[in-house]
């Protein structure tokens, strides 16, 4: 299998290479637009007109914290229950049962994941896990809206469990890193009762969640990093057997550069409603997992999408893993619909393919893992 894996990597990065590249160039034209965009501002502040004051006043208030997370955290909400009820659910299975709202943290009753497995599962024989991280720029986000994805994933016989982690800025950095890993405690007590196999498990998550399931994997397999944070120790040093990573933010810094729709708002509340560049130089290194990766980083399934200006940091991670010798299957959606995290959604094209990819990429690392057991 090491052999068909290799070659395959081979073939990827060549193609991965051209869009890179194009990819890139888009980028440094919207940094631009950005630099032209503040110094206007600047002109306006040092024409010292009442006009101008008015003007830049008004500019202002636009960026200022409170109103746009208002704005954007009202939008959200509304987004969610649409995309519950209509697009979010194109797809799911219904091959799978849920047990949803389970408590994990005694001492927040905010916080929660949802269990689905396949309705004919033999609870005799021991599931591999499958844990899921949703995204919604940090500010929200639920489990129950990601259900196409996941149960998808649950049809296919892993034990998923979607965890619902807090939103910022009540649960800004790192609180939202350390409930995940409350939930990864609660599972490995309950690992008995729900017979699932917890000494190497998945993880993976769309935007927001596709960033923190790679701070997993770099708490995972880097000691320093791992040192930096107050993890609950039932899980501190749990193992990850792999990661799935869909349209993730992997370097905040460069996100802030992408144009990305409301990334300013989203970063300041992860930062508790702070500008990142103004947060100090190690807090914005630690919330960039691609400044921790090594070569012992988790094999890796990531996705990106044409129409998505963060797709710029999946081809950057990506390269990163590749220098590293690190395993990586890359799949990078084309097309009018390919969007923002768009295999939340299993009734697309693209999403079937993602899926598709997802799983066969997780049925090859459980027959990695499995031989090497055997031995």
């Amino acid at each position: 299998m090491e052999n068909k894996l290799m070659s395959k990597l081979q073939q990827n990065r060549e193609l991965f290479k051209a869009k890179y590249e194009a990819l890139e160039h888009r980028r440094v034209a919207l940094v631009e637009k950005i630099k032209s965009d503040r110094a206007e501002l600047d002109a306006l502040l040092k024409e010292n007109t009442a006009k101008a004051k008015r003007k830049a006043k008004k500019l202002k208030k636009k960026v200022s914290f409170n109103l746009r997370y208002g704005y954007v955290e009202g939008g959200h909400v509304k987004n969610e229950i649409i995309g519950m009820l209509t697009f979010y659910s194109w797809g799911r299975s219904h091959k799978v049962k849920a047990i949803r709202h389970i408590k994990f943290d005694d001492n927040d009753q905010n916080l929660y994941l949802n269990i689905y497995q396949h309705k004919k599962r033999d609870i005799n024989v021991k599931a591999k896990v499958f844990v899921y991280i949703h995204g919604g720029g940090w500010i929200g986000g639920w489990p129950e809206s990601r259900e196409a994805f996941t149960t998808k994933v649950a049809e296919a016989g892993y034990f998923v469990a979607s965890l619902y982690y807090g939103d910022a800025p009540q649960y800004s950095h790192p609180k939202m890193i350390e409930n995940i890993y409350k939930a990864l405690g609660w599972l490995k007590d309950h690992a008995e009762e729900y017979n699932i196999d917890m000494d190497n498990i998945f993880v993976g998550g769309e935007s927001a969640g596709g960033h923190l399931s790679a701070m997993v994997g770099c708490i995972a397999t880097n000691p320093a990093y791992n040192a930096m944070f107050d993890l609950d120790e039932r899980s501190r040093h749990q193992k990850i057997e792999g990661l799935v990573l869909n349209c993730g933010v992997y370097d905040m810094e460069k996100a802030l550069e992408t144009g990305f729709h409301n990334i300013n708002i989203y970063t300041e509340a992860f930062c508790g409603g702070t500008k990142l560049p103004e947060m100090p130089e190690d807090f914005r290194k630690q919330v960039s997992p691609i400044n921790w990766v090594t070569a012992d980083f988790p094999p890796t399934y990531c996705m990106s999408a044409e129409n998505d200006k963060l797709a710029v940091l999946t081809f950057d991670f990506v390269d990163k893993l590749y220098d590293l010798g690190v395993y990586v299957d890359h799949y990078h959606a084309e097309g009018k619909l390919a969007v923002h995290a768009f295999a939340v959604s299993q009734g697309l094209k693209i999403s079937k393919i993602a899926m598709q990819g997802t799983r066969e990429f997780l049925a090859g690392l459980c027959e990695t893992f499995d031989g090497a057991e055997a031995k």
